[in-house]
C-alpha cells in the first residue's frame, strides 16, 4: 500500500539510461477513481521534456525514488488512458448535500485504489457517485444509490425561412434633358487649405509597454497549470525563503521562482 502523498515529489531514474528524468508532480486517475493510470513527471532540465507521463504500472517505487527500465517509456501516449486529475484538496459532499470536507489522500495498492481519504470519512471508489473538476459526492448511506444522468439538451426545430419578397418594380428611366437645356453653373467652392510645410523634426512613436517574461536565450516553459495555487511550504534557497507557504500563484511569482531556478521545487509544492 502506498499513498498518493507520498509518490508526489519523488524522482524518478532510468535504469537503461542511469538518467534522472525528474520528479513526479501528479498522478492521473480513470473517470470514477479505481486506478491510477499514470504519473506525471516534471523536469527542468534543457536537454529534456519539460513534462513526460510514465504509466503507473511501469514504475518500482522505493523509499527514495521511484524507477522505470527505460526512458522509452516515459511517453505522451500513456496520457490516453488517463481522464481524471488528482482527487487530493477537492471537495467532497454527500448524496444530501453534507460536505465531507476535502479528500486529503488516496491509497494506493498496485495501481488500484483501494481508500479515498476525505477529511470527515474514508470511502472505497465504490461509493464514488459523481467526480467533477475539484468536486465528489460519495454515498454515505448503506443503500445503493444510482446518479441521475446528466440531462440532455433538446433539439430545437429549424425555424421556416421567411418567403422570398416580391423583387421591386424597375426604377423607371431618367428623362433625357431637352436640347436647349443649359447646366446651372456651379457654386464656386472655397480653395482648400494650404498644407504645413513639413518640418525636419520627426515625431516619436508612441511608446508601447515591453513585458520581460524570461531572459534572452532561456527555453519558453509553460508553467501556467500553478496559476491560482496555494504555495504549502516554503521554497527556500541558500537559507532565505524565497516563496513563503501560504503564497497563491501568479505570474510574478512563477517568473521569480523561474529566474531563482525553484520551478520545480514551486510545481512540487503548488497543488
Amino acid at each position: 500500500m502506498i499513498k498518493v502523498s507520498e509518490l508526489t515529489g519523488k524522482p524518478v531514474i532510468s535504469l537503461a539510461e542511469a538518467q534522472n528524468l525528474g520528479y513526479i508532480s501528479g498522478i492521473w486517475f480513470d473517470g470514477k477513481l479505481t486506478s491510477a493510470k499514470t504519473a506525471e513527471i516534471l523536469s527542468d532540465s534543457d536537454d529534456a521534456p519539460e513534462r513526460r507521463y510514465v504509466a503507473l504500472k511501469s514504475l518500482a517505487v522505493g523509499d527514495d525514488a521511484a524507477v522505470v527500465r527505460s526512458a522509452y517509456l516515459a511517453k505522451e501516449s500513456n496520457m490516453q488512458t488517463a481522464t481524471a486529475a488528482c482527487p487530493i484538496n477537492s471537495q467532497c459532499y454527500n448524496q444530501d448535500g453534507k460536505s465531507l470536507g476535502y479528500v486529503c489522500d488516496v491509497i494506493l495498492s498496485g495501481d488500484k485504489v483501494t481508500e479515498i481519504i476525505c477529511e470527515k470519512a474514508s470511502f472505497a471508489p465504490s461509493k464514488l457517485l459523481a467526480l467533477g473538476n475539484a468536486l465528489c459526492v460519495f454515498n454515505d448511506s448503506d443503500k445503493p444509490i444510482k446518479p441521475p444522468a446528466p440531462a440532455r439538451r433538446k433539439k430545437t426545430k429549424a425555424a421556416h425561412p421567411a418567403p422570398n419578397p416580391l423583387p421591386a418594380p424597375n426604377p423607371a428611366p431618367n428623362p433625357e434633358p431637352p436640347q436647349n437645356f443649359a447646366a446651372p453653373a456651379r457654386e464656386q467652392t472655397s480653395p482648400p487649405l494650404a498644407q504645413p510645410k513639413q518640418s525636419n523634426v520627426e515625431t516619436p512613436a508612441a511608446p508601447q509597454s515591453v513585458t520581460v517574461t524570461r531572459t534572452p536565450g532561456e527555453p519558453v516553459k509553460d508553467y501556467g497549470f500553478l496559476m491560482g495555487k496555494p504555495v504549502h511550504s516554503d521554497i527556500i534557497s541558500h537559507g532565505r525563503v524565497l516563496i513563503p507557504a501560504g503564497s497563491v500563484v501568479d505570474e510574478n511569482v512563477i517568473e521569480y521562482a523561474r529566474r531563482e531556478n525553484k520551478l520545480v521545487q514551486l510545481a512540487l509544492q503548488a497543488y
